[in-house]
């Protein structure tokens, strides 16, 4: 999986990027910015036997995509590892956790990511009895069948291929802009994750073509931002995720002092 970090120096870009929804709304309302938001709130969430978890973008909402956060406090883990079709990937937003894929275990820590192709065996667990993990499953799956895995790449993949673990550059530096690609697209057959920080006030993040197939989700990690989805404006911040569905366009404005990071998630 190819990553890298670029230093971004223009107004406007083209991001394949992300969306969201609200966990007690089953489907957005055309001309309704609000119904393509979610803002989470812990009392929408589902409880389950070893914490909670909330959907952002639950399966009648997204084409091709779910985007869901979990939280573990009782038990080590939620199932054993298991093998499906649909592909996802994982952002730690509290670790440690340990991580398995295909026979391999190895302990990820908050900010660290993870893609888990289709057919790949994996699981994730608590690493002890004490500390609660939360972490971001992106999951590309559809309303009906997923008949066959999607391809990847590279023939023999490894733990390390899956992985991104982000540089203690990327971690302590909040005063330039950046971006950094946790997904690579042609790695996972159209699938792409983007992690980006915005310093400077008024940055623009755009889609210039709502012909592009696939759809968009973003996940605000922190910070603040002004969205339009076709015309319509709204104010997200941390822990709020947006979503531009299929031929829709959208635009995301860095807005007050401090550094806007946010997720940008494609599916096709």
């Amino acid at each position: 999986m190819k990553t890298g970090i670029i230093l971004l120096a223009v107004t406007g870009i083209l991001l394949s990027a992300p969306g969201a929804k609200a966990q007690n709304r089953q489907y957005a309302v055309p001309g309704d910015i609000e119904t393509y938001i979610d803002r989470f709130e812990l009392r929408a969430s589902d409880m389950n036997a070893n914490g909670w978890a909330h959907y952002y973008i639950p399966r009648t909402m997204g084409d091709t995509l779910t985007v869901k956060m979990s939280c573990v406090y009782t038990g080590r883990q939620t199932h054993t590892p298991h093998v499906h079709n649909e592909d996802e990937s994982f952002y730690i937003v509290r670790g440690p956790v340990n991580f398995h894929i295909n026979g391999e275990e190895r302990i990820l820590r908050t900010g660290d990511f993870v893609y888990t192709p289709s057919g790949s065996s994996h699981n994730i667990q608590r690493t002890n009895e004490q500390d609660t993990i939360k972490y971001l499953v992106i999951k590309r799956e559809t309303t009906g069948h997923v008949d066959r895995p999607h391809p990847v790449s590279k023939p023999g993949y490894t733990f390390d291929d899956c992985t991104v673990l982000p540089s203690p550059t990327w971690t302590a530096d909040t005063t330039s802009d950046a971006q950094l690609t946790l997904l690579d697209k042609h790695f996972a057959d159209g699938f792409q994750v983007v992690m980006t920080r915005a310093t400077q006030n008024g940055r623009v993040f755009r889609n210039y073509n709502p012909r592009l197939p696939g759809q968009v989700a973003i996940y605000i990690l922190s910070g603040n931002a002004t969205v339009t989805l076709d015309g319509h404006h709204s104010q997200i911040g941390a822990d709020n995720t947006f979503y531009c569905p299929k031929n829709a366009t959208y635009s995301l404005e860095k807005a007050g002092d401090e550094p806007l990071v946010f997720l940008t998630i494609t599916t096709e």
